[in-house]
């Protein structure tokens, strides 16, 4: 039997961005365009984003970059409309999608899955099976509260710290900055 090389082994990286400060999805949407504009093929698997909402990276286009919107919004703030089930099965379908997309893509973003988890809209267990089966696939996890077992096996953890965010002062989000 032939023997692989150790570059051939390798699992993808895990990157993770946290931290209760803006820009953790940002930091994502720039590695997307970065590993895509090199060639990457690159899928993003947002949790709570709704298809509806008018978020501008939906209209990024690039070829080797799929996006798939999955959420029901974001769970328990002011604006939530959807029910415990909703959500919960928004989470699931996301997760499956997430699944299928291993091994096939270069670059995975798991957008918001830290807030899911810690939301207990999905089990830590699925999330640490999931990254368990990454193989040569490099992932992203943004959101808050990023559980204790994700930061330890994760090789990059980045923690966004807020200082201030306009959102104290009552100002609402800028499309083109925050959306």
């Amino acid at each position: 039997m032939a023997q692989r090389s150790a570059a051939s082994m390798k699992l993808g990286l895990v990157y993770v961005f946290t931290g209760d400060g803006k820009g953790k999805t940002s930091a994502a949407l720039g590695v997307a365009v970065r590993a895509a504009l090199s060639g990457m093929k690159v899928g993003w698997v947002s949790w709570y984003k709704e298809k509806r909402w008018p978020i501008s990276e939906m209209k990024l286009k690039l070829k080797n970059l799929k996006m798939y919107f999955m959420g029901e919004g974001f769970y328990k703030l002011p604006t939530d409309h959807a029910s415990l089930d909703q959500h919960k099965m928004a989470a699931t379908a996301a997760l499956k999608q997430a699944e299928k997309l291993i091994g096939k893509v270069d670059v995975l973003i798991l957008d918001e899955v830290n807030n899911v988890v810690a939301d207990k809209l999905i089990d830590l267990n699925h999330l640490i099976s999931l990254i368990a089966k990454r193989g040569k696939t490099h992932l992203i996890l943004t959101g808050r509260g990023a559980a204790g077992t994700v930061l330890a096996g994760a090789d990059l953890v980045t923690e966004m710290k807020k200082i201030k965010h306009p959102f104290d002062k009552g100002l609402k989000a800028v499309r083109g900055l925050d959306y």
